[in-house]
C-alpha cells in the first residue's frame, strides 16, 4: 500500500512538472508567434490599461468578468505598457496558480462523495485531464469561470446557499454558462424544503450580477449585451455535435458542404444546416427541461430515503446539464471540456476512463486532424463523430442512471444527518464531521 502511495504522489509530481516544463516551452512559441487568443487577450488588457472602455472603445466577445484574468499580467507587473513576451509569461503563472487553487478546493470537495480515489490519485487524475487539454487550460481564461463554479458547489455542499449565489453570479458575468446550474442548485434546496437557502442562493447569485453588471453597462454606456449579438449571429461551429452530424451523413458526396471561417472559428454550411440551428434552441430546452424533471424526480426519492439528497446525486446531475448544453449546442470549441472539471471525478471509473478518453480524442481532433476536418477529410470526420458519440454516451448513461453512482449515494445519504438546519457531510469513527 505504501508502494502504491508513494508511486502515485511521485507520478503527481513528475505530470505537476511536466506540465510546467511544457507551459515554458510553449510560451517560448507562442510569444515569439504572437497569434491566437493570446495577442486577442494581450489586446484586450493593453487597452484597457490605456484607458479605454470595453464595448464602448473597443469590441469585446466576452462578459465582463471575463477580462479579469486578462488584465492580471499588468496588474502583477505593476505595467501599463507590457511587452506581449512578458504578458505571455505572468498570463502561464496565472493558469498555472489558478490550476493549483483547483486542485487544492477539489480535494475539499472530494470529502463529501464516497472515497474511490484517495487524495493522490484523485489529483493524478485531475493532472492528467489537465494535461490532456494543457493548451487550453495555460492559454485560454476557461479555467477561471470553470473555478468558480467549482468554488459554487463546495458553497452549496456545505450548505452556505448565499456564498454559493454569489459564486455562481460571478461565474456567470465570467462565462455565461453557469447560468444553466442556477435551476438544479434551486431544485436541490427546494426538494430539501430548504426555501430559505433557495433565497439566499437566489439574493447571492443577483448581487454578484449586479455589482458587476451595473458599473459595465453604465461606463459602456449600455453596450455590454453587444457581445450576446455577436454569439447569435454564429453558425454551426464545425467541432458541434450537429455539424458532425451533418458531415457524417454528407460524408458520400461532400460537394456540396464548405467550411467558412468567420466570428474567429470555422463553422459548416451545407443543406440542412439551416433547418439544424432553427431546431437546436428547441431540442436544448427539451433537453434541459427534461434532464431537470428526470433529476427532480430522483432528488424527491432519495430525499424520501435519507432525509436529504446525497452529494453523488447533486453532481450527477450538474454534470449530466453540462453535457446537455454542451452536446446540443451550435458550438462545442475544444476549451468546453475545462466547464466539466467540477463535476467528473466522483464517477466510478468506467465512466471517468470515458471522460478521459473523451478529452483524448478532443486533442486529437485539435490540434492534431484539425487540418484535416476543415479540409473535410473522412478519417478527421468519423474521429470528430466518435468524440461526438461519447459524450452523448456519457449523458445517457447519466440521465437512465446507468453510472453505477446508486451504491455511491446510498453510501454518502446514510453518512448525512440533518442538524440544526445543517448538513453534516461525514461521519468518521464515530464521530460528527461538518
Amino acid at each position: 500500500m505504501a508502494i502504491k502511495k508513494d508511486f502515485t504522489s511521485w507520478c503527481v509530481f513528475a505530470l505537476g512538472l511536466l506540465l510546467i516544463a511544457y507551459g515554458f516551452l510553449k510560451w517560448q512559441r507562442n510569444s515569439l508567434t504572437g497569434q491566437g487568443d493570446m495577442q486577442l487577450y494581450y489586446s484586450v488588457s493593453s487597452q484597457l490599461f490605456a484607458g479605454k472602455i470595453p464595448y464602448r472603445d473597443f469590441k469585446v466577445e466576452y462578459p465582463p468578468l471575463a477580462l479579469l484574468p486578462m488584465v492580471i499580467p499588468n496588474i502583477l507587473a505593476f505595467e501599463t505598457e507590457l511587452g506581449f513576451r512578458r504578458y505571455v509569461f505572468l498570463y502561464m503563472l496565472e493558469m498555472l496558480l489558478l490550476a493549483g487553487g483547483f486542485a487544492v478546493v477539489l480535494l475539499k470537495m472530494s470529502a463529501f462523495w464516497p472515497n474511490r480515489l484517495t487524495a493522490w490519485q484523485l489529483l493524478l487524475v485531475y493532472l492528467l485531464l489537465v494535461f490532456l487539454c494543457r493548451d487550453l487550460v495555460l492559454w485560454r481564461y476557461d479555467l477561471f469561470p470553470a473555478f468558480l463554479t467549482l468554488l459554487t458547489t463546495l458553497a452549496v455542499l456545505r450548505n452556505r446557499p448565499l456564498i454559493a449565489g454569489f459564486w455562481l453570479g460571478l461565474a456567470i458575468m465570467a462565462k455565461l454558462y453557469p447560468v444553466i446550474l442556477f435551476p438544479v442548485f434551486a431544485m436541490y434546496y427546494l426538494t430539501e424544503k430548504q426555501v430559505r437557502a433557495s433565497v439566499l442562493l437566489t439574493i447571492g447569485t443577483g448581487f454578484a450580477l449586479l455589482i458587476v453588471g451595473i458599473p459595465a453597462l453604465i461606463l459602456s454606456d449600455n453596450q455590454v449585451f453587444s457581445f450576446l449579438t455577436y454569439h447569435q449571429l454564429r453558425g454551426l461551429q464545425i467541432e458541434s455535435t450537429a455539424s458532425g452530424f451533418l458531415l457524417l451523413i454528407h460524408l458520400p458526396d461532400l460537394k456540396s458542404v464548405s467550411v467558412v471561417f468567420n466570428f474567429g472559428a470555422f463553422h459548416v454550411m451545407a443543406p440542412g444546416a439551416e433547418f439544424i440551428l432553427k431546431a437546436l434552441t428547441g431540442l436544448f430546452l427539451l433537453g434541459i427541461c427534461g434532464t431537470l424533471a428526470v433529476f427532480g424526480l430522483r432528488f424527491r426519492r432519495e430525499y424520501k430515503q435519507f432525509g436529504t439528497i446525497p452529494s453523488p446525486r447533486l453532481l450527477a446531475s450538474l454534470l449530466a446539464v453540462m453535457l446537455v448544453f454542451i452536446s446540443i449546442n451550435k458550438v462545442f470549441s475544444p476549451q468546453y471540456l475545462i466547464w466539466l472539471l467540477p463535476f467528473v471525478f466522483f464517477l466510478p471509473f468506467r465512466q471517468l476512463a470515458l471522460v478521459g478518453a473523451v478529452f483524448l480524442l478532443t486533442n486529437l481532433v485539435y490540434p492534431v486532424f484539425y487540418p484535416a476536418l476543415i479540409d473535410l477529410k473522412p478519417l478527421a470526420i468519423v474521429l470528430l463523430n466518435v468524440r461526438n458519440l461519447l459524450v452523448v454516451l456519457l449523458l445517457g448513461q447519466l440521465v437512465v442512471n446507468r453510472v453505477g453512482i446508486e451504491e455511491n449515494c446510498a453510501e454518502s445519504g446514510a453518512n448525512h444527518k440533518k442538524v440544526d438546519g445543517a448538513f453534516p457531510r461525514r461521519l468518521e469513527s464515530g464521530k460528527l464531521k461538518n
